[in-house]
């Protein structure tokens, strides 16, 4: 979301050139690669793909047909409106009096009444065929060559190179509006399958042991339904988005997009223009043709209002009136497009706090709360940090093709762990895993990581106080009795293990009645659910 799209735009030379005419519009927001060919069996488009990776391809007439029936990428076509076929006529009308038309039409029988009525309202004699391949194309036009039947053609950009090499002008059928409708559509669909492929690629699966995170789970899928706003708390790391990403999932809005905003991250000047839009000549640095606000963006979607608690009061009364009205007018526009989304917001923040303190207007904050999930810190439910830190280890693994013996290291993170405060949460857990997979991918041997170096955090000395005091006694606990039911007892190296004196070791036993029976203490094994759709 926070990326550029990758967009793939494969065409011939003319086709190349109107769209180059058009990129500075879209230097911001995509990187478009212009491949010039005519599409075929002799060019291998998959590695094309490979090579350049994009989230869509772009096209036009039979190329773009050739590539959707060629690729399971998303292929846009570009458009061919009335007014583009009019307006190129009237051009070619004015090179000479016999013209050509030559179009795409995968049916040609399809053809409007169009094409009877240009002469009569641009004069001159006008021939139209249709066509459904580049061969069928290329022999129609050698024999309306042969025939000497036009003096212009007009047509796609494959026709055009063809008319041009046998010396006929030639006239390009589509327009810069059409092109601006195509990229605008194929931005459209990369941010989608972005967003699609973070949800996809992020080894972000909710793995939950834990009774609160269970309730989460249950919940989510529950309000889920219908179109009523979701508000997500919890600190930086407990999965936030993550949550929005599995209730846009399972809601009646999961065929559309899921549009993320940042809400403390948008200038107050850029506001209305990011969010509502713009038509063409709305201001003097506008891009022409307008622009597609990110509300409109997510309609049939859902909203996701990523640290709303962030959002300026003079930007919240704006956003508000969206909310309220479902509704957007872009800037320069005259009249309301009418929208129908869902709206998940996220903060860190506590919002009732923020409008009591006059920082958080209160209108917007009951129509984002009608229904609350509450993210509960890693260091609430330390049933979880196990089995999610064994998922993050084989996910890396198999993203970074190394083989990890994820139970040897869990028997040394285990201890470790369990007395951890996690102030990152599930993010810094994450993070762990990550950098111990990567690691592992350098040829290091699981029993030869050196832990200390590669996890310092573990051995800092972190603030207890403010764990409850219950809660940590229960982690210490549970990190005792992994260790001694691990080692069999031996208090030496439990001691060493876990970075305590034997003295102090001996208390913990006693305190828990371990001494004689290490194995008895815990919850047990049990395994680890997992909230998703799969």
């Amino acid at each position: 979301m926070s990326s550029r799209a990758r967009i793939l735009l494969i065409g011939y030379r003319k086709f190349s050139e109107l769209i180059n005419s058009v990129l500075p519009d879209y230097k911001d927001e995509a990187e478009i690669i212009i491949v010039e060919s005519v599409a075929s069996g002799s060019v291998d488009y998959q590695a094309l793909v490979k090579e350049h990776k994009p989230d869509v391809i772009a096209s036009a007439g039979s190329n773009a047909a050739f590539l959707q029936n060629s690729l399971k990428l998303p292929v846009i076509a570009q458009p061919v409106t009335d007014t583009d076929i009019v307006d190129a006529v009237a051009r070619a009308r004015r090179i000479a009096e016999r013209v050509h038309v030559f179009t795409y039409a995968a049916a040609p029988e399809s053809e409007g009444r169009l094409f009877t009525a240009l002469p009569a309202l641009l004069g001159g004699n006008l021939q139209h065929e249709s066509y459904a391949t580049t061969d069928e194309a290329a022999e129609k036009l050698l024999a309306m060559a042969a025939a000497r039947s036009a003096d212009v053609v007009v047509g796609p950009s494959y026709i055009c190179e063809l008319a041009t090499r046998r010396g006929l002008p030639a006239v390009l059928i589509y327009s810069r509006e059409s092109a601006r409708s195509m990229l605008d559509e194929a931005l459209r669909q990369a941010r989608v399958r972005s967003a699609e492929r973070d949800t996809a690629q992020s080894p972000g699966r909710f793995v939950i042991d834990s009774p609160q995170m269970s309730r989460v789970a249950e919940l989510a899928r529950t309000y889920s339904r219908g179109s009523a706003s979701v508000l997500l708390q919890g600190e930086s790391g407990t999965g936030k988005e993550h949550i929005a990403r599995e209730i846009h999932q399972a809601s009646d809005y999961r065929n559309g997009a899921l549009v993320a905003i940042n809400c403390g991250s948008i200038p107050n000047e850029l506001f209305e223009s990011e969010l509502f839009g713009y038509v063409d000549g709305a201001f003097t640095s506008s891009r022409r043709g307008g622009r597609v606000g990110l509300v409109e963006q997510a309609n049939g979607g859902v909203l996701y209002l990523d640290e709303v608690g962030e959002m300026p009061l003079s930007q919240q009364v704006k956003l508000l009136r969206v909310l309220q009205e479902r509704s957007v007018r872009p800037v320069g526009s005259t009249r309301e497009l009418p929208l129908d989304f869902k709206v998940i917001a996220a903060t860190n923040a506590d919002l009732q706090e923020a409008v009591d303190a006059g920082q958080f207007r209160d209108d917007l904050y009951y129509r984002l709360n009608v229904f609350t999930l509450r993210l509960p810190p890693l260091r609430e439910r330390p049933e979880d940090v196990e089995a999610i830190a064994e998922h993050y280890l084989a996910e890396y693994a198999r993203q970074y093709e190394v083989e990890l013996d994820v139970a040897t290291l869990m028997a040394q993170l285990t201890g470790p762990f369990l007395m951890y405060r996690w102030p990152g949460n599930v993010r810094e857990l994450q993070n762990f895993a990550e950098r111990l997979a990567v690691n592992a991918a350098q040829g290091v041997a699981v029993n030869e990581l050196k832990l200390e170096e590669l996890l310092p955090e573990l051995s800092a000395v972190q603030p207890t106080q403010q764990l409850p005091a219950g809660l940590l006694k229960e982690q210490e606990c549970r990190a005792i009795a992994e260790a001694m039911q691990r080692f069999a007892g031996d208090k030496n190296a439990v001691s060493k293990e876990l970075g305590i004196s034997p003295t102090t070791l001996w208390r913990r036993l006693k305190e828990m009645d371990l001494n004689q029976n290490f194995g008895t203490y815990g919850a047990g094994n049990k395994k680890s659910n997992q909230y998703s759709r799969g």
